[in-house]
């Protein structure tokens, strides 16, 4: 089955399952990050872009560990896993946490949507776990990739979907998943041309 078919159903499905892809523990996650940096660096990209999509994916894989923490749905951690074509990497990172829509409330409580949840998590400076004075790491994220051609974030939580840089939109387009939910589901695509 296709890598990034077999996360979406695990992320969408009513009953996780377990697999060799989820991280159950940050430990794992930033163990098999490293592996990820390694790995490109190996295939001659350079290292200052490994280590650009390297901070890219461990701010998202480690937002899916700092905002779940006991609102996990059924299984905890992320699924994560890369894979390389060429100088192409495609970076996919889900969870089955409680979603964006849920982690803002907290501190947003007239939030209504998926959807408006993922844009003000994109563009402004806001975290769900207040007091805390955090909330710049999505915007670092869309800021790493918007205006670069060779970069792209498929980003969804519930209903809501976000997609920034040329490679986001033609991902959404390529991928054509249906179906929500809860948590969050991520593809990066990153070509190191």
């Amino acid at each position: 089955m296709d890598p990034l078919l077999a996360c979406y159903q695990w992320y969408s499905g009513t009953m996780g399952q377990e697999n060799p892809q989820i991280c159950s523990t940050r430990d794992l996650f930033q163990a098999r990050l490293d592996t990820m940096y390694r790995e490109l660096v190996a295939r001659s990209i350079s290292e200052s872009e490994a280590a650009l999509l390297t901070a890219v994916t461990g701010e998202i894989g480690n937002n899916c560990f700092d905002h779940n923490l006991g609102q996990w749905r059924d299984l905890h951690g992320c699924w994560f896993q890369h894979r390389l074509e060429g100088k192409t990497c495609w970076v996919v990172i889900a969870d089955r946490g409680q979603g964006v829509l849920s982690s803002l409330k907290r501190v947003l409580p007239a939030l209504h949507s998926d959807q408006e949840a993922l844009e003000i998590a994109f563009q402004r400076q806001i975290s769900g776990r207040s007091p805390e004075r955090r909330g710049n790491g999505l915007k670092f994220v869309r800021s790493v990739i918007n205006g670069n051609s060779s970069r792209g974030l498929l980003f969804r939580s519930g209903e809501g979907w976000a997609n920034f840089g040329k490679l986001g939109e033609a991902a959404r387009s390529k991928t054509g998943f249906s179906g929500t939910g809860i948590g969050t589901f991520s593809l990066v695509v990153w070509s190191a041309v």
